[in-house]
């Protein structure tokens, strides 16, 4: 304990306690230097270009942008709070999360993607890995992400162009879908499309026949046993189409199709 007129600086929490002659009172004051690393939030408001994203600003000047949880985990609830250099890490931590989660949303906007295929993306930019798996498991959690939802739509619409299970499956796994979730998604998509192997090799044979017809018989069947190859039938089932156009010439009355090949050229061109 000091001597009157004196001060002491209490263990607890940088206390500082002053005596002051001939008064019983002790008067207790913190201390007023800001700790090391510690920064005080200037600005906490939502973005009005980004409804959900809340932009943050410290007054040394940094700037960030978190999401409200984000906002939450920090500590940078309002204009005047002081955070401590854990919370400002935390800060700067959540800013990059909700980067690589923008980031994400934007491509799943543009296309169906796999979390192999985000992930992937990132790593070619140079992104940290753990920044990356957070943010993607923040998808996953909220279904945003979902390789399954996003198998069964793939291959849904590819059943519908006329690609053949086989090819579907090779898609999937090429980007990056696991081979379980594949076959649950194709086993399901064929049987809600109802698609039959052979009767869709038959159509799109017939289709595409008019475009080869008044090609020579050899180019004409190398052509088309390609087209159908591509799309993924067997080849014990592409003879067979083939064979019985070739033998009964049929002729599609609706007229030449533009149907692409995989390298994105018009069959027959």
């Amino acid at each position: 304990m000091s001597r009157p007129g004196e001060s002491d600086e209490g263990a607890e929490g940088g206390l500082r306690f002053d005596v002051v002659p001939g008064s019983p009172r002790l008067i207790v004051s913190t201390p007023s230097a800001i700790p090391e690393g510690a920064q005080r939030v200037r600005v906490v408001a939502e973005s009005p270009r980004r409804p959900g994203r809340y932009r943050v600003q410290l007054e040394g000047g940094a700037r960030y942008l978190v999401s409200a949880a984000g906002v939450a985990e920090s500590g940078a609830v309002r204009a005047g709070v002081l955070l401590t250099p854990a919370q400002v890490a935390r800060l700067v931590h959540e800013d990059a999360v909700t980067a690589e989660v923008d980031r994400a949303v934007a491509s799943l906007a543009r296309q169906r993607r796999s979390r192999r295929q985000l992930e992937g993306a990132a790593r070619r930019r140079g992104a940290d890995a753990r920044v990356v798996a957070e943010a993607l498991d923040r998808l996953a959690a909220s279904g945003v992400l979902d390789d399954r939802g996003m198998a069964e739509a793939e291959a849904s619409a590819r059943l519908r162009r006329g690609e053949a299970p086989a090819r579907v499956r090779q898609r999937l796994r090429q980007q990056g879908v696991e081979a379980p979730v594949v076959a649950e998604a194709l086993r399901q998509s064929v049987e809600e499309e109802g698609f039959d192997e052979g009767a869709a090799c038959e159509a799109l044979a017939v289709r595409r026949w008019a475009a080869v017809a008044a090609l020579p018989p050899d180019v004409r069947r190398r052509r088309l046993t390609g087209f159908l190859l591509r799309r993924g039938f067997s080849g014990g089932e592409v003879q067979r189409v083939v064979r019985r156009l070739e033998r009964e010439g049929v002729e599609a009355e609706q007229g030449t199709m533009e149907i692409e090949d995989e390298e994105g050229e018009p069959f027959g061109a």
